[in-house]
Protein backbone atom coordinates (compact mmCIF):
# COMPACT_ATOMS: atom_id res chain seq x y z
CA UNK A 1 0.00 0.00 0.00
CA UNK A 2 1.45 3.16 -0.96
CA UNK A 3 0.38 6.85 -0.16
CA UNK A 4 0.51 10.34 -2.83
CA UNK A 5 3.54 10.23 -4.18
CA UNK A 6 4.57 6.68 -4.32
CA UNK A 7 5.98 6.69 -1.14
CA UNK A 8 5.97 3.60 1.34
CA UNK A 9 5.52 4.38 4.86
CA UNK A 10 7.54 2.93 7.74
CA UNK A 11 6.25 0.71 10.93
CA UNK A 12 7.67 3.71 13.27
CA UNK A 13 5.82 6.35 11.57
CA UNK A 14 2.16 4.60 11.47
CA UNK A 15 2.72 2.55 15.37
CA UNK A 16 3.16 5.01 18.02
CA UNK A 17 6.15 3.12 20.18
CA UNK A 18 6.82 3.46 23.72
CA UNK A 19 9.63 5.87 24.15
CA UNK A 20 13.01 5.15 26.49
CA UNK A 21 13.33 7.63 29.51
CA UNK A 22 16.67 9.08 28.21
CA UNK A 23 19.32 8.04 31.37
CA UNK A 24 22.31 10.22 32.18
CA UNK A 25 25.87 8.73 31.83
CA UNK A 26 27.62 7.77 34.38
CA UNK A 27 30.54 10.00 34.03
CA UNK A 28 27.71 12.90 34.33
CA UNK A 29 25.90 11.25 37.46
CA UNK A 30 29.60 10.98 38.82
CA UNK A 31 30.44 14.96 37.92
CA UNK A 32 27.32 15.92 39.39
CA UNK A 33 27.72 14.40 42.79
CA UNK A 34 31.13 16.90 42.90
CA UNK A 35 28.56 19.88 42.28
CA UNK A 36 25.68 19.60 43.65
CA UNK A 37 24.38 19.44 47.29
CA UNK A 38 23.17 15.89 48.26
CA UNK A 39 20.46 17.44 49.87
CA UNK A 40 19.06 20.68 48.07
CA UNK A 41 20.47 19.31 44.76
CA UNK A 42 21.29 22.86 44.31
CA UNK A 43 25.01 23.96 42.76
CA UNK A 44 27.51 23.67 46.05
CA UNK A 45 28.33 27.34 47.04
CA UNK A 46 31.25 27.76 50.20
CA UNK A 47 30.62 27.44 52.57
CA UNK A 48 30.85 23.78 51.54
CA UNK A 49 30.69 20.73 54.15
CA UNK A 50 31.21 17.45 54.34
CA UNK A 51 29.59 14.56 56.52
CA UNK A 52 31.28 11.86 58.08
CA UNK A 53 30.69 9.46 55.16
CA UNK A 54 32.13 12.18 52.58
CA UNK A 55 28.69 13.50 50.99
CA UNK A 56 29.11 17.42 50.18
CA UNK A 57 26.51 19.56 51.11
CA UNK A 58 25.49 23.41 51.34
CA UNK A 59 26.42 24.33 54.88
CA UNK A 60 22.95 26.51 54.79
CA UNK A 61 20.73 24.36 53.63
CA UNK A 62 22.32 21.14 55.79
CA UNK A 63 21.68 24.04 59.01
CA UNK A 64 18.17 24.13 57.78
CA UNK A 65 17.59 20.67 57.91
CA UNK A 66 18.72 20.15 61.26
CA UNK A 67 16.22 22.99 62.49
CA UNK A 68 13.72 21.48 60.42
CA UNK A 69 13.86 17.75 59.36
CA UNK A 70 10.59 18.03 57.73
CA UNK A 71 11.97 20.51 55.07
CA UNK A 72 13.60 17.83 52.74
CA UNK A 73 12.96 14.24 52.58
CA UNK A 74 15.32 11.37 52.86
CA UNK A 75 17.51 13.60 54.88
CA UNK A 76 20.70 12.30 56.93
CA UNK A 77 19.08 11.34 59.94
CA UNK A 78 23.04 10.38 61.02
CA UNK A 79 23.37 13.91 61.46
CA UNK A 80 22.70 15.32 64.58
CA UNK A 81 24.39 18.52 65.00
CA UNK A 82 27.38 20.63 63.45
CA UNK A 83 30.00 18.34 65.43
CA UNK A 84 28.90 15.35 62.51
CA UNK A 85 29.91 17.72 59.50
CA UNK A 86 32.55 19.83 58.87
CA UNK A 87 33.62 22.94 56.36
CA UNK A 88 35.98 21.95 53.89
CA UNK A 89 38.80 24.13 52.97
CA UNK A 90 38.82 24.18 48.88
CA UNK A 91 40.65 25.61 46.01
CA UNK A 92 39.05 27.12 43.10
CA UNK A 93 38.85 25.85 39.50
CA UNK A 94 40.64 28.92 37.56
CA UNK A 95 39.27 27.20 33.92
CA UNK A 96 35.47 26.73 35.53
CA UNK A 97 32.96 28.51 34.25
CA UNK A 98 29.91 28.62 35.87
CA UNK A 99 27.89 30.28 32.69
CA UNK A 100 28.26 27.41 30.80
CA UNK A 101 27.41 24.93 33.54
CA UNK A 102 24.44 26.80 34.31
CA UNK A 103 23.56 26.41 30.02
CA UNK A 104 23.97 22.67 31.09
CA UNK A 105 27.00 22.13 28.79
CA UNK A 106 27.34 18.41 29.34
CA UNK A 107 30.76 18.18 28.17
CA UNK A 108 31.71 20.97 31.00
CA UNK A 109 29.59 19.16 33.49
CA UNK A 110 31.64 15.97 33.41
CA UNK A 111 35.33 17.82 33.08
CA UNK A 112 34.90 21.12 35.11
CA UNK A 113 34.25 21.46 38.18
CA UNK A 114 34.22 24.06 40.58
CA UNK A 115 37.22 22.70 42.63
CA UNK A 116 40.78 21.27 42.16
CA UNK A 117 43.67 19.98 44.13
CA UNK A 118 45.84 22.81 45.49
CA UNK A 119 49.03 20.29 45.25
CA UNK A 120 48.24 18.33 41.81
CA UNK A 121 46.12 21.19 40.05
CA UNK A 122 43.60 17.45 39.39
CA UNK A 123 39.93 18.86 39.06
CA UNK A 124 37.68 17.36 41.57
CA UNK A 125 34.99 15.73 39.00
CA UNK A 126 35.16 12.54 39.99
CA UNK A 127 37.68 10.88 37.91
CA UNK A 128 40.37 11.10 40.93
CA UNK A 129 39.72 10.24 44.19
CA UNK A 130 40.17 12.88 46.93
CA UNK A 131 40.59 13.00 50.52
CA UNK A 132 39.49 14.74 53.45
CA UNK A 133 40.64 15.15 56.87
CA UNK A 134 38.03 15.51 59.52
CA UNK A 135 40.00 17.40 62.12
CA UNK A 136 41.00 20.54 59.81
CA UNK A 137 38.73 20.32 56.78
CA UNK A 138 42.13 20.18 54.56
CA UNK A 139 41.20 18.57 50.81
CA UNK A 140 43.74 16.52 48.81
CA UNK A 141 44.03 13.81 46.11
CA UNK A 142 44.87 10.66 46.31
CA UNK A 143 47.73 11.41 43.91
CA UNK A 144 49.50 14.17 46.09
CA UNK A 145 48.62 11.98 49.33
CA UNK A 146 50.45 9.13 47.96
CA UNK A 147 53.48 11.13 46.98
CA UNK A 148 53.78 13.52 49.96
CA UNK A 149 52.69 11.34 53.10
CA UNK A 150 55.22 9.98 55.11
CA UNK A 151 54.79 8.16 57.91
CA UNK A 152 53.70 10.69 60.69
CA UNK A 153 50.15 11.52 60.89
CA UNK A 154 50.13 14.94 59.79
CA UNK A 155 47.90 16.70 57.25
CA UNK A 156 50.23 17.40 53.81
CA UNK A 157 48.63 21.05 53.47
CA UNK A 158 48.30 22.85 56.96
CA UNK A 159 50.74 20.24 58.89
CA UNK A 160 48.16 19.64 61.93
CA UNK A 161 48.23 16.14 63.65
CA UNK A 162 44.87 14.10 62.88
CA UNK A 163 43.81 10.74 63.92
CA UNK A 164 43.80 7.56 61.31
CA UNK A 165 40.10 7.81 61.16
CA UNK A 166 39.76 11.39 60.20
CA UNK A 167 40.55 10.42 57.04
CA UNK A 168 37.93 10.70 54.34
CA UNK A 169 37.09 9.71 51.15
CA UNK A 170 34.89 12.40 49.46
CA UNK A 171 32.31 10.95 47.46
CA UNK A 172 32.85 7.24 47.65
CA UNK A 173 32.08 3.74 46.07
CA UNK A 174 29.79 1.14 47.66
CA UNK A 175 32.96 -0.20 48.77
CA UNK A 176 34.69 2.80 50.12
CA UNK A 177 30.94 3.81 52.10
CA UNK A 178 31.81 0.98 54.29
CA UNK A 179 35.03 2.00 54.90
CA UNK A 180 33.75 5.36 55.51
CA UNK A 181 31.08 4.28 58.05
CA UNK A 182 33.60 1.77 59.72
CA UNK A 183 36.06 5.14 60.27
CA UNK A 184 32.76 7.03 61.67
CA UNK A 185 31.61 4.56 64.10
CA UNK A 186 35.48 4.01 65.98
CA UNK A 187 35.25 8.37 66.03
CA UNK A 188 32.18 8.16 67.49
CA UNK A 189 33.51 4.97 70.12
CA UNK A 190 36.57 7.36 70.78
CA UNK A 191 34.72 10.45 71.62
CA UNK A 192 32.51 8.35 73.75
CA UNK A 193 35.17 7.45 75.70
CA UNK A 194 36.77 10.53 75.88
CA UNK A 195 34.03 12.06 77.61
CA UNK A 196 33.79 8.73 80.08
CA UNK A 197 37.45 9.12 80.95
CA UNK A 198 36.47 12.75 81.56
CA UNK A 199 33.50 12.36 83.69
CA UNK A 200 35.49 9.76 85.81
CA UNK A 201 38.54 11.72 86.67
CA UNK A 202 36.05 14.65 87.30
CA UNK A 203 34.19 12.86 89.79
CA UNK A 204 37.48 11.61 91.43
CA UNK A 205 38.99 14.82 91.26
CA UNK A 206 35.60 16.04 93.11
CA UNK A 207 35.81 13.36 95.46
CA UNK A 208 39.69 14.19 96.58
CA UNK A 209 38.17 17.85 96.87
CA UNK A 210 35.91 16.92 99.19
CA UNK A 211 37.57 14.61 101.49
CA UNK A 212 40.14 16.60 101.53
CA UNK A 213 37.77 19.84 102.67
CA UNK A 214 36.46 17.49 105.31
CA UNK A 215 39.98 16.22 106.65
CA UNK A 216 40.19 20.10 107.16
CA UNK A 217 37.27 20.70 108.55
CA UNK A 218 38.12 17.69 111.24
CA UNK A 219 41.75 19.29 111.83
CA UNK A 220 40.20 22.69 112.42
CA UNK A 221 37.42 21.40 115.03
CA UNK A 222 40.08 19.48 116.73
CA UNK A 223 42.42 22.83 116.88
CA UNK A 224 39.34 24.34 118.00
CA UNK A 225 38.60 21.84 120.96
CA UNK A 226 42.30 22.00 122.27
CA UNK A 227 41.87 25.23 122.34
CA UNK A 228 39.53 25.34 124.15
CA UNK A 229 39.91 22.92 126.44
CA UNK A 230 43.91 25.34 127.13
CA UNK A 231 41.38 28.41 128.13
CA UNK A 232 39.28 26.32 129.90
CA UNK A 233 42.03 25.26 132.15
CA UNK A 234 43.83 28.25 132.46
CA UNK A 235 40.18 29.91 133.43
CA UNK A 236 39.69 27.10 135.81
CA UNK A 237 43.16 27.30 137.47
CA UNK A 238 42.82 31.23 137.64
CA UNK A 239 39.72 30.57 139.64
CA UNK A 240 40.93 28.37 141.82
CA UNK A 241 44.22 30.27 142.73
CA UNK A 242 42.75 33.48 144.53
CA UNK A 243 45.98 35.39 146.16
CA UNK A 244 49.56 34.89 145.55
CA UNK A 245 49.63 33.09 148.94
CA UNK A 246 48.25 30.11 147.26
CA UNK A 247 50.08 29.97 144.43
CA UNK A 248 51.86 26.34 144.59
CA UNK A 249 55.07 27.53 142.31
CA UNK A 250 55.38 31.11 144.36
CA UNK A 251 58.66 31.20 146.67
CA UNK A 252 58.40 32.12 149.89
CA UNK A 253 60.81 35.06 149.67
CA UNK A 254 58.50 36.29 146.60
CA UNK A 255 55.27 36.05 148.92
CA UNK A 256 56.65 37.57 151.82
CA UNK A 257 57.41 40.62 149.37
CA UNK A 258 53.10 40.62 149.39
CA UNK A 259 51.35 42.08 153.25
CA UNK A 260 49.54 39.12 152.29
CA UNK A 261 52.03 36.89 154.11
CA UNK A 262 52.11 35.95 157.99
CA UNK A 263 54.54 37.58 158.63
CA UNK A 264 53.04 40.83 157.66
CA UNK A 265 49.81 40.40 159.14
CA UNK A 266 51.46 39.70 162.63
CA UNK A 267 53.43 42.38 162.43
CA UNK A 268 52.08 45.36 164.77
CA UNK A 269 51.06 48.52 163.55
CA UNK A 270 51.29 51.66 164.98
CA UNK A 271 47.62 53.76 165.94
CA UNK A 272 46.00 55.15 163.34
CA UNK A 273 46.38 58.93 164.83
CA UNK A 274 49.51 58.71 165.52
CA UNK A 275 50.85 56.24 162.28
CA UNK A 276 53.92 57.78 160.15
CA UNK A 277 54.49 55.67 157.37
CA UNK A 278 58.40 57.00 157.77
CA UNK A 279 59.00 55.31 160.59
CA UNK A 280 56.51 52.25 160.68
Amino acid sequence: MGCDGGTIPRRDELVRTKKKKVQASKEVKAGARWNYCHLSQLPLQKPVVVDQLGNLYNKEKLIEYMIDRTKYENGPEYIKNLKDIKELILTPNPSYDSNRQENGDESNTINKTQWICSITGLEMNGSFKFYCLFSCGCVFSERAFKSINSTSLKCIRCEKPYGENDLIIINPTDEELETNMKKMKARKEAIAKLKADKAAEKSKTSKTECQDSLESCESKKTKRSVESSSKGLINGNSKKIRSIQEDPNASDVYKSIFNTCEKAKSQQKAHWVTFNPMYN
